[in-house]
């Protein structure tokens, strides 16, 4: 159940007032966050899921019945908003992993392995959404050309403690992928 200022800010929000929106925007502002951030596993990606969110649901307030929970609403909003941008983030990370030197093999070696069995690619991408949560967000990062203090920075460790997370990620990958990429690399 909401609260009484809750609906009536929802009421007064549809008719236009943006202060109203505002302070919908306020109250609901630190749940939705922390749920984005547990969707998308970062604070800068859950800010722009969080921001879409409320925008699309500016766009659609209309349609929020009188007898709908705003927040539950919002919830899912923020829900969709985030599995969305997660998956951007997925697909932008699989490019950036298959272009980038693995295993010691430049790019060019990759791409011919790609050619060759495209199903590399899939067991690449299973191998990087394997790695342990804080290995995989170093390495990614990383991935997109990020010096390790910055990766240390912006993941709020130590510059030594992303060092040591980047190379235990890429110890767990040559593991997992070292025989795979030797063995297609035997069969072209």
């Amino acid at each position: 159940m909401e609260p009484n200022n809750v609906k009536r800010l929802v009421e007064e929000a549809k008719t236009g007032s943006r202060e109203a929106f505002d302070e919908l925007v306020r109250i609901t502002y630190p749940r939705l966050l922390k749920r984005a951030v547990s969707v998308t596993g970062n604070l800068e990606d859950a800010r722009d899921a969080v921001q879409d969110a409320y925008v699309r649901a500016f766009r659609s307030l209309a349609t929020l019945r009188g007898d709908a929970s705003f927040s539950q609403w919002m919830h899912t909003i923020v829900n969709n908003a985030s599995a969305t941008l997660a998956a951007k983030a997925r697909r932008r990370r699989f490019e950036l992993i298959t272009n980038s030197r693995l295993n010691g093999r430049d790019h060019d070696e990759v791409d011919e392995s790609r050619e060759r069995d495209p199903g590399l690619l899939v067991e690449i991408q299973r191998a990087v959404e394997q790695l342990p949560e804080q290995l995989r967000r170093v390495f990614v990062l990383k991935s997109y050309g990020l010096e390790h203090h910055e990766i240390a920075a912006r993941l709020g460790i130590s510059e030594s403690n992303a060092k040591v997370r980047l190379h235990r990620a890429r110890v767990l990958l040559r593991a997992r992928l070292g025989a795979l990429v030797d063995s297609h690399s035997e069969a072209g």
